[in-house]
């Protein structure tokens, strides 16, 4: 049975195989003393004389190809930077992951659960965003006269409590 660990430490089980190969151990011995079957030694070495110690790196699995082009990417990026109303989503004015995904289901017949539009954002160089729930009337100088003259006026008024 396989032994689970972090890819580091497979890469140093794999380079500990290739030094004691390399110091005349047998398969078998290197097996039984890193707790791998020695089909899989057998493998790190052929895998070695291959490549060199290169080739024994521990590399992340590469995951499944993304279902879009690069194209497709590219014109999808190019309408994000539109608001949903320009692209056709009539009284919609923020994005929102299912409405990128019914984007991309009707722009190029491909469908994604929303869920899954979160990672194709982050490859495409977006980030998760909330708009600021502030009204577009905010008018920020009044606010911060406000609060300078009006609110200490007020606390003024209030009596305290004393304790």
């Amino acid at each position: 049975m396989r032994k689970k660990g972090p890819l580091e430490s497979w890469e140093l089980r794999r380079n500990v195989a290739i030094t004691m190969h390399e110091q005349g151990h047998k398969p078998l011995a290197i097996a039984n003393a890193l707790g791998v079957s020695v089909r899989t030694v057998y493998q790190w070495i052929a895998h070695y004389r291959e490549g060199g110690r290169e080739a024994l790196v521990s590399r992340k699995p590469p995951g499944r190809k993304s279902r879009l082009s690069q194209q497709q990417k590219e014109q999808l990026v190019q309408m994000l930077h539109k608001t949903p109303e320009e692209n056709g989503f009539v009284g919609r004015y923020l994005w929102t992951q299912q409405l990128i995904a019914d984007l991309i289901e009707r722009e190029f017949s491909i469908k994604y659960h929303h869920d899954r539009i979160g990672r194709i954002l982050k490859t495409l160089g977006f980030s998760h965003q909330k708009p600021a729930r502030r009204a577009s009337e905010r008018d920020e100088v009044q606010i911060q006269q406000w609060r300078e003259q009006v609110w200490p006026q007020l606390l003024k008024k209030v009596p305290s409590v004393a304790g």
